[in-house]
């Protein structure tokens, strides 16, 4: 049998389908199952990738996909694979909120309790021991090559574009003290695991079972700091992002890292764990320089259509910020240059308001 060129197991047949979105990267759809294994149930999901320019990253993110469906925990069961189609099929979850609809509602308890449970959900997702092996082989050296390329190039490239731009002079010093941080991490492989990569909360369903991951295409073998990052100072790549309550960023990062120890064992008494959090939030922030400094310059919002975001220059001043607070101890280059790019977007941008606001869940609405 098949579904759009497809082919499925023998004895499966697929019925309607109903587009759920997807992307430039990828079509998604909701499928009936008129015939096959109980287990399937009454629907799937169908996953097909879209062919991509060779060399670019998106090319591959299929693979990643895979990858995640088979070693991550509380991803969606994978029930089948055509490879010649890039075509993925994966239990239907069903219709649930997502960690976005709570954090941009009205329950403040809810939206905790929600960001809480999907940190630890986060932490416990993320696979060693055999897994972690076994994903090294299917991810293969071309994609482990490109998450190290992302790792080193980005944050320089940040940190080129604020001197291009910004003109600060800490640029050249700062990119040696990112590129130790992530040599160091590299070479940490104790703390290496299979993770997400991209666990926004619009990929994160609340069932009544618990906190599900979606949206696998960031799949890869990294330090686990650079998921636990997501749960620091969130969200490290995506657009809902505001300002989160005293506290909670303190009890995700709690309930992430007792998670994450089935996958670290003693990672709660790591002398440098948190050390390397710092390190993995600052790496992140100065890859989100390379990423959103052009928005920021056209005053633009990161809103999707429909949904409600920070404006660009918000949410770089946020982050050069905690930067600022937060790594000058740890990482004295990188924090001055941060400090640098915010003397300059204060006077730059002065116009804006570059305050941050709460998540509307917390009175930000």
């Amino acid at each position: 049998m098949s579904v759009a060129g497809a082919a499925l197991p023998d004895g499966v047949e697929l019925g309607r389908a109903d587009p759920l979105g997807g992307s430039a990267r990828s079509q998604v759809h909701r499928c009936q199952v008129l015939a096959g294994p109980d287990r399937w149930g009454s629907s799937v999901v169908v996953k097909r990738f879209l062919p991509q320019p060779e060399g670019r990253g998106a090319a591959m993110g299929w693979r990643r996909e895979v990858a995640g469906l088979r070693h991550l925990r509380g991803s969606p069961r994978l029930l089948a694979v055509d490879e010649g189609t890039q075509t993925v099929v994966m239990e239907d979850l069903g219709d649930h909120p997502t960690l976005a609809d709570a954090l941009l509602g009205s329950d403040a308890e809810g939206a905790w309790r929600h960001t809480v449970a999907w940190a630890g959900a986060l932490g416990g997702a993320l696979a060693g021991g055999a897994s972690l092996q076994a994903a090294r082989r299917e991810l293969g050296s071309a994609l482990a090559a490109e998450d190290r390329r992302w790792q080193v190039d980005y944050p320089r490239r940040g940190l080129d574009r604020l001197a291009g731009t910004a003109g600060i002079r800490a640029g050249r010093t700062a990119a040696a003290q990112a590129r130790d941080l992530v040599d160091e991490l590299q070479h940490d492989t104790a703390k290496h695991v299979v993770g997400p990569g991209d666990a926004c909360p619009d990929n994160a369903l609340l069932t009544p079972a618990g906190v599900r991951l979606l949206d696998l295409e960031g799949t890869g073998v990294r330090h686990l700091a650079y998921e636990a990052a997501y749960a620091a100072e969130p969200f490290s790549t995506c657009w809902c992002v505001f300002t989160p309550p005293t506290g909670l960023t303190d009890a995700t990062l709690a309930a992430f890292t007792a998670a994450a120890a089935g996958a670290v064992p003693g990672l709660a008494e790591d002398a440098d764990w948190r050390r390397q959090v710092r390190g993995a939030v600052a790496l992140w922030v100065l890859a989100g320089t390379l990423w959103l400094l052009d928005g920021a310059m056209a005053d633009r919002s990161m809103a999707p259509e429909g949904r409600t975001g920070p404006a660009f220059r918000a949410l770089l001043v946020a982050r050069w910020g905690w930067v600022v607070r937060e790594c000058a101890e740890d990482l004295p280059d990188v924090a001055a240059a941060c400090e640098e790019a915010l003397v300059w977007a204060r006077r730059s941008w002065r116009s804006s308001d570059l305050g941050l606001p709460p998540y509307p869940a917390f009175g930000g609405g």
